[in-house]
Order: structure tokens, then sequence, then C-alpha cells
């Protein structure tokens, strides 16, 4: 089969390459990748940052969010046959340890990760333990169905408190955010109100669904929040990973609100903690996907029409991956889809 591996440590070192199909075992399906999209993390890989110094393990095949078509099945295998069109949970945990045996399997501290320490989907086939398949509805389009690891992302953050009939701030506009603008609408919220500087990115935010739209450069984005919601938001989803903007959304949420942090900050955000307690805000971060709660809430969001069709801005071969790759990197993009 034709994947994109990490051959060795160090920036670059990424070949399109023709390896085995690989092994699947009695627990395990061997899926047909239909779609594979381009991540941020993969950009990690390539320009071998601190991060993936610390967790990557070459040689490996690299990527992590797709749709495919189950082509076998082992012989423990339930709930999923031959034929079924699936997207995975990345996080691959232990499932015996503490943290999984009451339920928070998404933070299991042992988890491993496709397409970071065990082979990815950058490829034409991908082996999984069964339990990590999702069966989808195959009339979504595999280019959509293989966005579900990062929409969520964005599930889990939007659903970590109640939006209905909500003022909601969303901080920050790229793939994931704007994901959060759409399901937050979905979801009922009164009012989104999208805070992003990129004009490229505000301009997604408004096709995605916000109400209104804030360029943080040009206007005070606290001043038109508290036109609209007084005290501020209700609910504010932190999707920028940006130092100052983890810092103004304090700014933005009204008393006894909720902040719901889902970027990670490269830098250390400057954080008036006494503000936070005086005020009595509440503080949540949000590590990946609830496992199996947030892909049961994603699977019903396409039932209801949820519509990711301006997140997907570019579709290529796999073999022009390093076009994909540099779109990212250089912001180009919203979405990539790569397909084997």
């Amino acid at each position: 089969m034709k994947c994109v591996m990490k051959t060795a440590a160090g920036a670059g070192n990424l070949q399109f390459v023709q390896r085995e199909i690989p092994e699947y075992g009695e627990d395990d399906v061997l899926i047909k990748v239909l779609a594979t999209a381009v991540c941020g993390t993969d950009v990690h890989i390539q320009g071998w940052n601190d991060w993936a110094q610390r967790y990557v393990t070459p040689p490996i095949v690299i990527g992590h969010e797709f749709s495919g078509e189950v082509v076998k099945v082992g012989a423990k295998v339930k709930g999923v046959k031959v034929g079924d069109v699936v997207s995975a949970e990345t996080h691959i945990p232990c499932n015996s340890c503490e943290i999984c045996r009451i339920g928070e399997r998404h933070v299991c501290p042992h988890s491993g990760l496709i397409g970071v320490n065990r082979d990815g989907c950058f490829a034409e086939y991908i082996s999984l333990p069964y339990q990590n398949v999702v069966v989808c509805d195959p009339s979504v389009k595999p280019e959509y169905l293989c966005l579900m690891e990062p929409l969520g992302a964005a599930v889990h953050g939007v659903m970590q408190y109640p939006v209905s009939g909500r003022k909601v701030v969303v901080n920050g506009c790229g793939p994931i955010g704007a994901m959060a603008v759409a399901v937050a609408k979905l979801c009922g919220a009164a009012r989104v109100i999208a805070v992003e500087p990129n004009s490229t990115r505000a301009e997604l935010a408004k096709n995605m669904g916000a109400d209104v739209v804030i360029n943080p450069a040009k206007e005070n984005a606290e001043q038109v929040i508290k036109s609209i919601a007084t005290y501020g938001a209700d609910v504010v989803l932190e999707y920028s990973g940006n130092a100052k903007g983890i810092e103004s959304v304090f700014r933005f949420v009204r008393p006894e609100g909720k902040i719901v942090f889902v970027g990670l900050p490269s830098e250390r955000p400057n954080v008036n903690f006494s503000e936070f307690i005086y005020r009595g805000i509440t503080l949540k971060g949000i590590a990946g996907r609830r496992i199996f709660n947030t892909w049961e809430d994603m699977n019903g969001m396409f039932a209801a029409g949820l519509d990711l069709e301006p997140i997907v801005t570019h579709t290529l071969p796999l073999e022009d991956y390093e076009k994909g790759l540099d779109m990212m990197l250089k912001g180009e993009c919203v979405k990539t889809i790569l397909k084997p």
C-alpha cells in the first residue's frame, strides 16, 4: 500500500513509500481509508517540535483524522462488519487503569495515539482495535466524516455546559473554533459571537453561522460583547491557543459564567486569578473527545443537518501530502483532505 512515513527523528524525514498492508488481530478491523485530513499535529511532526520529540516514535505512518470502509474483521470483533463506513477515536486507552474504569477514558494516562506512537492513516489501509471504531451514516460524505476527530473537540467544548438560549463567545475561529460556532448554533445558542482577527477565518465563522464577528485588532471586543450581553457572555469557548487571547476571555464572561479552554497555548498566559475567584467564574479544560459520548453526539448532529462544507477548502491526492502540510503551515487552507 501507499503511505506517508516519518522515517527518522529530526525535521523533515517524511517519505511517500510502499509497504505491506497492515496485519490485524482477532480484536481488530482492517479499514480502507477513504479520506484523511491534514492536522496541525502532522505539521509539528514534520517540523519535529518539542512535542513531537517527546511523543513521536519513528519510523511510523503519520496522520490521525480519517474515514474509511471496513474490509476485514477479526474473529472477536463485535458491532462492526465488513462494508461499514467508519471513523475512529484516535486515542487508544488502556481500558484497565482506574481512570478508564471510572469512565474517563479520554484522559487515560496510558493512551496510545494513532499517527504518533502507532501507525496512522496517511495510507491506503489502517488497522485498529474494533472498540475504537465508530460506525457512521454512509450518506455523509467521507470528506466530512474524516473531520469527526477535530469536530469532536469542538463538540466536547460546546457541550460541556448548556448553551441553549445562552449568549456564547467563540474565541479563535480556526477549523475547530469555526466548527464550534456551527455546533453552538445547532445546540440552540441565542447568540454566537465569534472573536477572530484573521479576515479569512472571520469570514469562515460567519459562514458557519456566527451572529456577530469581532476583529479584536480593530474593535474593542469586550465593549462589543457587553453591548450584546450587558455583564458578559454566559459561556466563553477558547479555541485560539493564543496567550493574549486566553487573557482576554476573562473580560468577555459574566460573573458566575463558564470558560471552556480547548486551544493549547505555546506561551504562558498572564491571568489574574484573584479576579477569576472573586467573580465566581468556572474554568474547564477540554481533552479530546469523551469516549464515546461525543461520537454519538456527532452522529446525531450530522443527522440533524450539521454542515461542514465551508471547512473543507482543498482536496488532494495522498501523494501531494507535502503541499497539504505546507498550506496548513502557512495558513492557506482551513482543512485539506487527502485521498489515497
